[in-house]
C-alpha cells in the first residue's frame, strides 16, 4: 500500500482546534488573522481550474452574513488547492435550474491526508490535493461576476 502525503495548509489558524481539522476540513476554520469562516453560510460561487493540476474555490458572504463574521472588508474566502487530483466531479444540473439555492455548501470535509470532499446543491467533488491556501478577499473576481 502507498503511503498518501498530508496535506500542507496555508493561510490558516495553527492554534489547536482552530485549523483546518481531520473530518471537518475547510467547511469551517480560522484563518491565521483569527477570522472565522465558516462555509455553511456562505455561497459556492464556483472554480477556476488552473494550468499545473491547481484549483480555485470561490465562496462568498452576502450583506447580511458577512457581519457575523467580521468579514464586510473582506467578504469573498479564496480556497486554492495545488497538485490536485480529481477523483469525482459530479454536477446536478437540474440544480443549476434553482437560483434560490444553488450556492449552498453542505459540506467541505478533509481526511486527514491529502482528500477533500465538497458537497454544494449542485456540485460534488472528491480530489486530493497537496496543498491548500486561504485567502480573504475584498470583492469577487471578474470571472464570477
Amino acid at each position: 500500500m502507498t503511503s498518501r502525503l498530508v496535506a500542507e495548509f496555508a493561510g490558516v489558524s495553527t492554534e489547536p482546534g482552530r485549523g483546518v481539522r481531520e473530518g471537518v476540513g475547510p467547511y469551517e476554520f480560522f484563518t491565521d488573522e483569527i477570522v472565522h469562516v465558516y462555509l455553511h453560510d456562505a455561497d459556492f460561487l464556483g472554480l477556476m481550474w488552473l494550468p499545473g493540476a491547481t484549483t480555485r474555490f470561490y465562496f462568498a458572504y452576502d450583506s447580511q452574513t458577512a457581519p457575523l463574521y467580521r468579514a464586510e472588508a473582506t467578504p469573498v474566502i479564496e480556497l486554492t488547492f495545488s497538485q490536485v487530483d480529481v477523483a469525482l466531479w459530479e454536477i446536478d444540473s437540474d440544480a443549476l435550474r434553482d437560483t434560490q439555492w444553488h450556492g449552498q455548501v453542505s459540506g467541505f470535509s478533509w481526511d486527514g491526508s491529502d482528500g477533500f470532499d465538497l458537497t454544494s446543491f449542485t456540485v460534488h467533488l472528491s480530489f486530493s490535493a497537496a496543498r491548500m491556501d486561504a485567502r480573504l478577499l475584498a470583492a469577487v473576481p471578474s470571472a464570477f461576476r
